[in-house]
């Protein structure tokens, strides 16, 4: 009876901390961790638009070699770029 009680005890500590976790996480980064202001949010999001338009990778796998190499090479100067142009 004692070890179902052990395993139940263990069983509810695993949940509650699980479930606490991206509280904990919050709370450790501090404040401001995902504020981003309004307009930010908006060049973002137009520069997401933009980008749309880049020629992908054959293999648009998110793990595979061609998409990361893709990602690192074009999509991010290209998305710093368009960032800068918007002022940020």
């Amino acid at each position: 009876m004692k070890l179902i009680k052990k395993i139940i005890l263990i069983n509810i500590l695993c949940l509650g901390m699980s479930g606490c976790y991206e509280s904990v996480v919050r709370f450790w980064n501090g404040p401001g961790w995902d504020t981003w202001s309004k307009e930010k949010n908006t060049a973002f999001h137009d520069c997401f638009i933009e980008l749309r338009s880049l020629p992908r990778p054959k293999n648009e796998y998110i793990g595979s070699k061609e998409m990361q190499d893709w990602l690192s090479n074009v999509y991010g100067p290209a998305e710093d770029a368009c960032m800068k142009r918007k002022g940020f």
